[in-house]
């Protein structure tokens, strides 16, 4: 099955024509912004849209940068090659100083989430576009704006299912039931096993790429180098969601793997895909909106080298340089598993089947997800972050080391008394002495 760029569709852009519009998308945005930066992790990583390809930020601009962000400020200045940049977390873009221009900012957090900003707001008027007053442009305020609480635990509305279809109608076009992408992509979808089941497709949409497409091809390129032509030749597979998360990964990217459905049936923390003759495996990981529609998104993605990972695993990256990714099982793998450092970068969302289907059996919320819900307390929230941004400001040559350590024992490579020890035996006693009665409020 071969599907050809050709093939494309490209999403048409809604122009807010009046400044009430502009005005409502703006706070959209800025809420959806503060939403993924009160939920990020300490970043490991930022990145910005370079030439067509997300480009590491590198120097002493990355622990100042890092700093600002543990400090919950919104911005902050830096220089990068010899420029002077702003670099604005909400907004998630990076700002030249004497220009005026924008181009794209994401980050990667110590637990491997990925923050990226919607795709139109890498490859479109937001990249290198030139500002004359400072403020946004009211078009590029829209296109970003998904509409949509990705992490909302409530059963959505009528209300909601209506901004979801506004946000996929600028970054998913629906195809006519005559297309040729619409044949083969149903016939796909309801020849192992849905149509018995008594699925019937609603809407089948193509996926705006941009930036995502550039990101892919590069893992592509990256992966055959390392690996041999087979490792970077893309798999088409399936990725099951609830309708928010379906969503979210249309219009802005991956932002959380699908794992915590599986329980202890997941095979790793990462996302897991099911190929393409097996669309049933995903679907019963969907979720239905508030209209009863469940939505399945194909997908290719690269894996690379694959290692079997058995279930119940919490692993979480590689277990050694020799694997990129992980299956359930070396021989007809029921699960292809990405990892959630590489899930915006090796796996491209292709068209979205949203179905009803009376006879699917959804997957049960599993134990291991509720209970991490329940455990969940002020008492045993991670306070390393905030130790570690601490010693940053006393100690800020021996940070990169640390933000390192910090990510193995994150990865579970690392024990916690090890971490500890490493801490104490790299700064000092009586740096971590200063730092404790400062958090202490001493």
């Amino acid at each position: 099955m071969d599907f050809s760029s050709s093939g494309d569709v490209k999403a048409a852009i809604m122009r807010p024509a009046a400044a009430d519009a502009a005005a409502a998308a703006g706070t959209s945005t800025l809420l959806r912004g503060w939403r993924e930066f009160r939920r990020s992790g300490a970043p490991a990583r930022f990145l910005c849209f370079e030439d067509g390809k997300w480009v590491d930020v590198t120097g002493e601009a990355v622990p100042r940068l890092r700093r600002a962000f543990q400090e919950r400020r919104a911005m902050a200045d830096a220089s990068c090659g010899g420029k002077a940049y702003l670099f604005d977390f909400l907004r998630m873009v990076r700002i030249d100083e004497a220009t005026g221009e924008e181009t794209g900012l994401a980050w990667i957090d110590h637990r491997g989430g990925c923050f990226f900003p919607a795709p139109a707001d890498c490859s479109g008027g937001r990249n290198k576009r030139k500002r004359d007053d400072g403020a946004p442009a009211a078009e590029d305020e829209a296109e970003s704006s998904s509409g949509v609480d990705e992490r909302s635990g409530e059963s959505p509305g009528v209300g909601v299912d209506a901004k979801r279809r506004k946000a996929w109608g600028n970054a998913a076009a629906r195809l006519e039931e005559n297309d040729k992408y619409y044949q083969v992509v149903s016939k796909l979808f309801l020849s192992y096993g849905m149509a018995q089941r008594g699925a019937a497709i609603t809407a089948v949409r193509k996926i705006a790429h941009g930036a995502r497409t550039t990101a892919f091809q590069e893992q592509v390129r990256l992966l055959a180098d390392a690996r041999g032509a087979a490792a970077g030749t893309a798999k088409f597979a399936w990725y099951g969601a609830s309708a928010d998360d379906v969503a979210a990964v249309v219009v802005r990217g991956f932002a959380r793997n699908n794992a915590t459905r599986l329980g202890a049936r997941k095979h790793g923390d990462g996302v897991h895909l099911s190929p393409p003759q097996c669309p049933y495996t995903s679907a019963m990981l969907a979720k239905a909106d508030g209209s009863g529609k469940a939505h399945i998104v194909l997908c290719r993605v690269l894996m690379g080298r694959p290692e079997a990972v058995p279930a119940g695993s919490s692993q979480s990256c590689p277990s050694s340089h020799n694997y990129d990714s992980a299956v359930d099982k070396p021989e007809n793998p029921q699960w292809y598993v990405v990892w959630n450092k590489d899930m915006n970068t090796r796996i491209l969302p292709e068209y979205v089947v949203s179905f009803k289907c009376s006879k699917l059996q959804q997957m049960p919320e599993s134990s291991e997800a509720t209970s991490k819900l329940k455990k969940r307390s002020p008492v045993v929230r991670d306070m390393f972050p905030s130790l570690l941004a601490e010693i940053e400001q006393i100690v800020p040559d021996k940070c990169n080391l640390l933000q390192e350590s910090y990510n193995s024992f994150k990865m579970g490579q690392l024990k916690k008394d090890q971490f500890i020890r490493f801490i104490r035996s790299y700064v000092g006693d009586k740096v971590l002495t200063t730092v404790a009665k400062k958090l202490r409020g001493c």
